[in-house]
């Protein structure tokens, strides 16, 4: 079936939509009026509903960060949301549904770089990002829709987070039809169905060139992984696989501390202390930010492949989030010195607010097209099959621990250092940025297999003299030639 590596990825890519949904439904939330009132954490003093709205938070992503290491399970997390009679349950089920979402996190990624073609697996690598932005958007619009459309009550809440149920039940049938991974296939030593799902998903012949130069590829590298099945552990040691494990670690804690959750959770508190307070329009404003997220992660969709590739696209993104909440600490810090003294929240938005609201905007902007989806292809790119699995699992728990820290001190931050908080993340993405051109080389157009040779290089990526050649058609042409005569010369 033509598409078919499309479609598979798009199926296994709604562990995405869950993902993002997740993340984003309890922002809307925690905004929603009867939330606080009924789990009663709203009688304590600012200090204390800044604790407690961590917690609820920060147990999804602790979920996750287990999740990502051990097995799945996300129905019954959402089931446990809904149906809360109090906070206890409600802490459970965030924690339960983020053992599903973790394990998600890591194996969707890592399917994706095993079945699609290597001059597209950016780009349906990018799928994994734009489905969980997908997820987060709609979680945003539809908090907005039931604070609307919902007579105020629990049922608002609790419809918002029970709708999660949803995109876990398509992941869950969907599983069942998808083609298994073709290294998986070939380690377990099942070569004919190796070429018939490699046939399948590329929409070809088994004597076509292309795909016969792709299968010597699996072969070799499920070759490789068998003779050294028994010392995974002792692969990690290898300087250039240490090296690639610290790059994966350190990219996906640098993605948490870009600060993208921290608006993500808490983006109408974010949007609130700017002036945003008129009735729903902190949520509303929320929804715009989801929007902008979902959009420009198409933009990624068309440069991840093409002439940025991976690492410069990183450092522009660095740029892009570096000024934007600079400029956003800068305006914070004029609206607290404009209104000094004065208690509660401000009524009405200024110069500096709506500045301050176009920068979180232009945050969403230079997060989505660089360090939300790009972090996420370069780790299930850059390690060996053999032990892909294994660091991928390491790498995306670092993820999720960080994601939970992120939860669970922003609003801590935002109660005590105010417009400190984003001069923290502005000098994070600074910090980054650096970090990337040092030490993270450019992956683009380089296969699975070729990896080895990238890792035993220089340290300093900046030194590596690699440049990327986009295939021409007249590459193509001679490739097809190529194919031809090797299949008249077999005949022959």
């Amino acid at each position: 079936m033509k598409y078919m590596s499309l479609i598979a990825t798009t199926v296994s890519c709604f562990g995405g939509f869950l993902f993002g949904y997740d993340i984003g439904v309890i922002s809307g939330v925690l905004a929603m009026p009867t939330f606080p009132v009924y789990f009663g954490f709203n009688e304590g003093g600012p200090n204390h509903i800044a604790q407690v709205k961590g917690d609820v938070v920060a147990l999804l992503q602790a979920g996750c960060c287990i999740g990502a290491l051990l097995i799945n399970f996300f129905a019954v997390g959402g089931i446990l949301q809904a149906v809360a009679q109090n906070l206890p349950t409600m802490l459970a089920g965030r924690f339960i549904a983020g053992l599903g979402v973790g394990a998600c996190s890591m194996l969707v990624p890592m399917y994706i770089a095993e079945i699609a073609p290597r001059k597209l697996r950016g780009r349906l690598g990018t799928l994994w990002q734009f489905l969980v932005v997908l997820g987060i958007m709609m979680s945003y619009w539809v908090d907005y829709g039931c604070v609307r459309h919902i007579a105020e009550g629990d049922k608002q809440w609790r419809t918002a987070l029970g709708i999660q149920i949803v995109p876990g039940g398509v992941l869950l049938i969907g599983m069942f039809f998808l083609p298994e991974s073709l290294r998986w296939l070939a380690i377990k030593g099942h070569d004919e169905k190796v070429v018939k799902t490699l046939c399948f998903l590329r929409n070809g012949n088994e004597d076509d060139a292309e795909i016969q130069e792709e299968l010597e590829e699996i072969r070799q590298a499920s070759r490789v992984e068998l003779e050294s099945r028994n010392s995974k552990w002792t692969e990690l040691l290898k300087p250039n696989h240490l090296r690639r494990l610290f790059i994966g670690v350190w990219l996906q804690i640098f993605q948490q501390w870009t600060g993208t959750n921290a608006v993500n959770y808490y983006a109408p508190d974010i949007f609130r202390s700017v002036g945003l307070t008129a009735e729903n329009t902190d949520i509303l404003a929320t929804g715009v930010y989801g929007i902008v997220k979902a959009v420009f992660v198409i933009v990624a969709f068309f440069m991840i492949d093409g002439r940025f590739g991976r690492r410069t696209t990183l450092i522009i993104g660095s740029v892009f989030m570096m000024t934007a909440f600079f400029i956003l600490a800068g305006m914070t810090l004029g609206l607290e010195r404009d209104n000094a003294g004065f208690e509660g929240e401000l009524t009405n938005v200024d110069a500096k607010g709506y500045v301050a609201i176009v920068m979180i905007y232009v945050f969403a902007v230079g997060y989505e097209f660089s360090w939300g989806p790009v972090v996420w292809v370069v780790c299930s790119e850059i390690f060996p099959t053999r032990i892909r699995a294994m660091c991928l699992s390491v790498t995306t728990a670092f993820n999720w621990a960080m994601n939970a820290t992120i939860a669970k001190v922003t609003p801590i931050m935002m109660e005590n250092i105010t417009y400190g908080t984003y001069f923290f993340f502005g000098c994070c993405a600074i910090i980054m940025g650096v970090f990337t051109y040092v030490l993270v080389p450019e992956t683009r157009g380089r296969s699975l297999e070729e990896m080895e040779e990238v890792f035993s290089g220089s340290f300093l990526a900046y030194k590596d003299q690699y440049v990327w050649r986009p295939e021409s058609k007249a590459d193509k042409i001679t490739q097809a030639e190529e194919g031809s005569s090797d299949g008249d010369n077999a005949k022959q």
